[in-house]
């Protein structure tokens, strides 16, 4: 029996998965903020700094920094107010029964309206 034609295939198989290999590895990089010396309290930051906070309560109602929007209004002052931050991050926090469809409709008008990226609370705001 002739070996050769086995071999040579078992070779280029071998060629494969070494070059596939190493290109199968995931890996995700993470953009981490630097490390600031002095800690911030609220009161330091200016209005500028101040975190763009997007809440939706039980009722529906969306509010913006605490401040109750209407749908239209939030696609009106949001651009103005993403504009004065140093950051495009709007913060997202919703209680546990708001409606879906009102959460998931704030943050599509929050991203239409210039949000670069939407954080997702972990501690509730909303009561």
């Amino acid at each position: 029996m002739n070996v050769t034609p086995l071999v040579d295939v078992a070779l280029v198989v071998l060629i494969i998965f070494m070059m596939v290999t190493p290109m199968m590895t995931k890996t995700f990089w993470i953009n981490l903020p630097p490390k600031r010396e002095e800690k911030e309290t609220p009161s330091q930051r200016p209005e500028s700094q101040a975190p763009l906070v997007m809440t939706v309560d039980r009722a529906g109602v969306i509010r913006l920094n605490q401040a109750v929007l209407e749908k239209n209004e939030l696609s009106e002052r949001l651009p103005r107010m993403l504009a004065a931050a140093d950051q495009k991050v709007v913060y997202f926090d919703a209680h546990d029964r708001a409606p879906y469809g009102v959460a998931a409709e704030a943050m599509d008008l929050a991203r239409a309206a210039g949000a670069r990226s939407i954080a997702i609370l972990t501690k509730p705001v909303v009561k």
